[in-house]
């Protein structure tokens, strides 16, 4: 394990002899994992693990990796199987890792994980069936076992612990059964991706399920996007099964008949699969409007900006720049939704070309007038969702960078689901941050500020309704967090989604500034309640989106959902 510093063998001990006592609610479960991954602790599903309800200990039971002994026997185990080509595709997959060993940045993008609130053992072992290594699993006494990345589990092991052991799989069943997650869903065309967290039983894959969901398959799709996507459904699903098992007995859905098995694929079909996917993008970076386009940006990215900037920075004439985000997640590609490793890489490029400020130093800079040497920069997010405080905030946090959230009062800590998403197969799945997190931001150096209190468009409400939108969400907002100066973003952020009325309500009410969603920079002395932002957190390209970080912009803004 190599983040867990309390890590031990597990031989008994004074917390596994502990057992649950007469009264005792709090203790609940003690889940043994079976995995045969070296770093599960690093592993997405580990905090979801230990977040569970009730947790009162985990034991890791892990098989160690195969000695490097027989190591030349099954290469040349892996030549018969893949053919001549395993030789080249090996050394390069070994060149490759001595290469991003060496470019591999010390800065990592999330912080370093708390240390467990609950006792964490380790049994290593050969063998998971091995006869000894499992006595000490049942000396250990788990109620329940965890399948997360082991090899494929004997009777005599998924069914030690009492309740039985589940297992996470990332692939939809019965239809895509089997590994490795992503790969078959693109080689057969399929529309979706799927996890699972089913009861293991003596199939592959054919336990009873507990909690499954899935999301589309892209058409701009690499593999890498379809698993970071598999990935995120597998935290998703198993929070919520584990939570339900925890709470009590819980049977589970017979799968239906059908579907199939797929192993892991030929060197053949790895690379049958890299080459058509490398062919659509390439396919797409030619076409006469992609080629138009990237000349475009490199010209004004390479030239006009060095010069526009060099100028700026003479006259003392920096912008201040808001860039808007909505969702940080995999789960779908649209105009509102960036990609965490993409978002990462954002915050990179952003603080390398402006000094990121809090709303509070962004507000001064626009009431005073400061002239800046260099463009400042303040990132916002609309709407409040979930993935804001799960996916944005780590990043955001390990780079000490500040931020700002505009929430639909009514809907904080809901299961709501927001006009804009109403028509997306994914939107039980994207959540909404509670107030306990958004209090959790506040602390942390964040502002909160109003988005409404339904996300209604305010160009279409008036009177009482108005009122309501408006100033109750001020009063929500200064009772649930204790606000005083609060700062509003209206909702959908076009020109024609706020009226006259509706801004005059903004600023009678007591708001200190008001956003929209339009896109442009922010000069010395703008009015406060008509801010522009740009919206960097779509799926953009790589060029456009350094385009929209520098304030230029090809296409005409259109208001888009907020």
């Amino acid at each position: 394990m190599s983040s867990l510093p309390a890590f031990a063998q597990a031989t008994g001990g004074q917390a596994s002899q502990d057992r649950h006592s007469d009264g005792d609610q709090a203790r609940t479960v003690r889940i043994v994992v079976f995995t045969g991954q070296p770093d599960i602790d690093a592993s997405p599903w580990w905090p979801v693990v230990l977040g569970t309800r009730g947790l009162e200990a985990v034991l890791v039971y892990r098989q160690r990796p195969r000695a490097r002994r027989g190591a030349a026997k099954r290469f040349w185990a892996n030549v018969r199987k893949h053919g001549p080509l395993w030789i080249p595709y090996r050394l390069g997959y070994a060149a490759v890792a001595v290469l991003r060993s060496v470019r591999r940045r010390p800065a990592a993008s999330r912080p370093a994980a708390p240390s467990p609130a609950v006792p964490v053992d380790l049994i290593e072992t050969d063998s998971l069936a091995q006869a000894e290594s499992l006595a000490r699993v049942a000396a250990w006494r788990p109620d329940l076992g965890l399948s997360l990345g082991a090899p494929i589990l004997k009777p005599a092991v998924f069914t030690l612990p009492p309740r039985g052991t589940i297992n996470l799989h990332q692939g939809k069943v019965p239809d895509f059964r089997g590994a490795p997650p992503g790969f078959w869903e693109l080689t057969t065309g399929a529309s979706e991706i799927g996890a699972t967290v089913h009861w293991i039983d003596a199939g592959l894959d054919t336990g009873r399920v507990i909690a499954a969901a899935t999301a589309p398959v892209y058409a701009r799709d690499s593999l890498r996007d379809v698993q970071a996507r598999a990935d995120e459904l597998g935290r998703l699903v198993l929070a919520r099964a584990l939570a339900l098992v925890a709470a009590g007995p819980v049977e589970g859905t017979p799968q239906p008949p059908g579907g199939r098995t797929f192993r892991f694929p030929l060197l053949e079909q790895r690379m049958a699969l890299a080459t058509r996917l490398a062919a659509r993008r390439l396919a797409r970076a030619l076409g006469p409007r992609a080629l138009a386009k990237t000349a475009v940006s490199v010209v004004l990215l390479a030239v006009v900006r060095p010069l526009r900037d060099l100028v700026r920075t003479l006259r003392r004439r920096h912008p201040l720049r808001v860039f808007n985000y909505h969702r940080v997640s995999c789960l779908c590609r649209d105009g509102m939704t960036v990609s965490p490793d993409r978002f990462a890489r954002q915050l990179d490029y952003v603080r390398r070309h402006h000094d990121v400020v809090s709303l509070e130093e962004a507000l001064a800079i626009v009431r005073s007038g400061r002239r800046l040497r260099r463009p400042a920069a303040l990132v916002t997010f609309d709407d409040g969702y979930l993935s804001v405080f799960e996916e944005a905030w780590p990043p955001m946090r390990a780079r000490a960078l500040p931020g700002c959230c505009f929430v639909a009062t009514d809907l904080v800590g809901t299961s709501a689901t927001l006009p804009h998403d109403a028509g997306s197969v994914v939107a039980p799945l994207l959540g909404l941050m509670s107030w306990a997190q958004l209090r959790t931001l506040l602390a942390a150096g964040w502002a909160v500020g109003a988005h409404s209190a339904t996300h209604a468009r305010l160009s279409a409400t008036t009177g009482d309704a108005l009122v309501r939108e408006v100033d109750g969400a001020l009063v929500t907002l200064r009772r649930q967090l204790g606000l005083e100066a609060v700062t509003f973003a209206y909702p959908f952020g076009g020109v024609d989604d706020i009226s006259g009325e509706a801004l005059e309500r903004i600023r009678s009410a007591g708001y200190a500034a008001c956003f929209s969603d339009v896109f442009g920079e922010i000069g010395p002395r703008d009015e406060l309640f008509h801010l522009n932002r740009i919206d960097i957190g779509g799926d953009h390209e790589t060029l456009a989106w350094k385009r929209y970080a520098h304030g230029m912009n090809l296409e005409r803004w259109r208001g888009r959902g907020a």
